[in-house]
């Protein structure tokens, strides 16, 4: 994201749609048919297609006859495809609703996980912590822009990483420990670790370009005096102050952070 625009821009990572619905959906155990910049087709599983593609009638239809329903595959594209969309293809972006559903569907089934790698070594394997979270960032003034963060924690050295998904995507991973593999133990707390996680994104924040925020202000000022002009100062109105207060809202530039997604992730030392 350029700064010419006056749009928010960082230097930490910021996750991809693609990105996103990749690791939402092999987290809730749906199958990554296929995968490319700007397309990924996924197969769902029946608690997903129940919870995400509206097919109340179709499922009741399956319940009551006692039958196994069949799970749809859906094909998401994240910039235009150039044609129509057929059935089960959708165009998503960041902030539409499609998105927001998603979002909200990951935040309630996987909100974090623990994994641990399974190394291939005969002898015994040290994992050493690391926490990763998915930051959730909304700039909202009179519009809004959102963008997903992902940052990870060595919670023993205190380093960081950007890159943590790519560098883990071919790691064979478990939800519980292997034999002969055992956990170092921490030296920051994973409260702690999130604290310091927040402080470098909030810090991120500070060195971002905020033309955004000054061009909302400068339309707040100006319907502001806009409504002044319709009212007479000395005879103040609910109404008038109804209106100024949405005004100042609908105006006021702010940024949310929250987060999506996090786990912590015991891992062999890279030798």
């Amino acid at each position: 994201m350029g700064n010419q625009n006056g749009k928010p821009v960082s230097c930490i990572g910021v996750i991809t749609l693609i990105s996103f619905l990749h690791t939402l959906f092999s987290s809730c155990g749906c199958l990554i048919l296929h995968e490319a910049d700007s397309t990924i087709t996924i197969q769902l599983t029946e608690e997903a297609d129940r919870d995400l593609m509206n097919r109340p009638f179709y499922w009741h239809y399956k319940d009551q006859l006692g039958q196994r329903g069949e799970p749809l595959a859906v094909t998401f594209f994240t910039e235009d495809p150039g044609r129509p969309l057929k059935q089960l293809e959708e165009y998503i972006t960041f902030g539409s609703p499609r998105f927001h559903q998603l979002l909200s569907y990951g935040q309630k089934k996987v909100p974090f996980i623990k994994l641990y790698e399974r190394h291939p070594s005969a002898q015994n394997v040290q994992l050493e912590p690391w926490l990763f979270i998915h930051f959730h960032l909304s700039y909202e003034a009179d519009g809004k822009k959102e963008k997903l963060v992902p940052l990870a924690l060595h919670l023993i050295s205190g380093s960081y990483s950007e890159d943590f998904l790519e560098s883990t995507a071919s790691l064979s991973m478990e939800p519980s420990i292997a034999p002969y593999h055992y956990i170092l133990s921490p030296l920051i707390t994973p409260a702690s670790g999130l604290n310091r996680m927040k402080q470098k994104v909030q810090a991120e924040l500070l060195k971002e370009n905020h033309d955004w925020a000054s061009t909302a202000y400068e339309k707040q000022q100006f319907e502001l005096r806009m409504l002044e002009s319709f009212y007479d100062p000395a005879a103040s109105t609910e109404h008038y102050e109804r209106e100024k207060a949405a005004i100042i809202r609908r105006f006021n530039p702010v940024v949310r952070l929250s987060i999506w997604h996090g786990g912590l992730f015991y891992l062999a030392r890279k030798t």
